[in-house]
């Protein structure tokens, strides 16, 4: 004998009614929550590049020091990338031939703002270079990296000595 499952002579089950209004109450939940999430996430984009590039700086550092070869990161600011080459002694740099070779793209909606080296100032368009060289010292510098629309500001400040980088975020939205 099979039975099932009624409620006063109907399948038990969803009224289509019902069914709509779960689905108004999930698409409410979603529209709250989706712009705090994605806050968090752009801000956990720049905070990861920031740190991605703390974590490469510590490596050119040791790097040129075994290798005994200047190392050099290089941002393109209206590209939004980095790479990194090798000086091999014939003047100019060459690019490296590791994975860290080729350009790398910074994640997305995070953009270069602005690189300062000391020494050779800041710029916020073109090419900037950092250099790392085989005494373990490298150029101090400041990176910038920015999401205009949230209005946050990542900086990398990569210190000449002692392998240390700093990474501070800040507000700009009241800034005029």
């Amino acid at each position: 004998m099979t039975t099932s499952r009624t409620t006063r002579g109907r399948a038990a089950g969803f009224t289509l009614i019902e069914l709509c209004v779960v689905g108004v109450i999930i698409a409410a939940a979603i529209a709250i929550l989706l712009p705090r999430t994605t806050g968090f996430l752009a801000r956990g984009g720049m905070r990861s590049e920031a740190r991605r590039l703390a974590a490469l700086a510590r490596y050119l550092r040791h790097e040129a020091s075994r290798s005994g070869k200047t190392h050099y990161l290089t941002f393109d600011l209206g590209a939004d990338t980095y790479w990194v080459t090798v000086d091999e002694g014939r003047g100019r740099p060459a690019e490296a031939r590791t994975p860290l070779g080729g350009a790398h793209v910074l994640a997305d909606g995070v953009r270069l703002r602005d690189v300062t080296v000391h020494g050779r100032g800041r710029r916020s368009s073109g090419r900037q270079q950092i250099a790392f060289t085989p005494k373990g010292e490298c150029d101090e510098a400041i990176v910038h990296f920015s999401d205009w629309r949230r209005g946050r500001v990542f900086s990398l400040h990569i210190k000449p000595y002692f392998g240390r980088s700093d990474i501070y975020e800040h507000d700009f939205r009241g800034e005029g």
